[in-house]
């Protein structure tokens, strides 16, 4: 008969510690899709590119990592717009350039955008 004996604190460092061998392989992998995620999206600015971030979180269910961005139009980036109009929130007309040329209008009729899964391709690259 074979006794096995767990020693509590070696273990819960093990499971539960950002030190231990899960955070450390929940931190590789968290990282690498953030990289991965970081040269998959689109870059007009570099806001939403530099905004991509990890977080290394516990519960009562243990560790775990997010990784995503708090610009309020990451989602839209992500998931794609359906065409839609738009209006004029505070002032009376819109003002845009349409191929070099300065454009008034009372609406526009955005035709959507499709959608960029820069979060989720890489991380079913990275986590099978």
């Amino acid at each position: 008969m074979v006794n096995i004996v767990f020693r509590e604190p070696v273990l819960s460092k093990f499971l539960d510690s950002p030190s231990g061998e899960v955070g450390k392989y929940l931190s590789k992998k968290g990282t690498q899709i953030v990289a991965l995620a970081k040269g998959q999206v689109g870059v007009r600015s570099g806001a939403l590119r530099s905004s991509i971030h990890m977080r290394h979180l516990r519960d009562s269910r243990g560790q775990y990592i997010k990784v995503g961005s708090s610009k309020k139009y990451a989602r839209l980036h992500h998931e794609g717009s359906r065409p839609h109009m738009i209006y004029p929130r505070k002032a009376k007309m819109l003002r845009f350039v349409s191929r070099g040329q300065v454009v008034y209008a009372n609406s526009v009729r955005h035709p959507g955008t499709k959608a960029n899964k820069y979060l989720t391709d890489p991380m079913r690259k990275i986590v099978r």
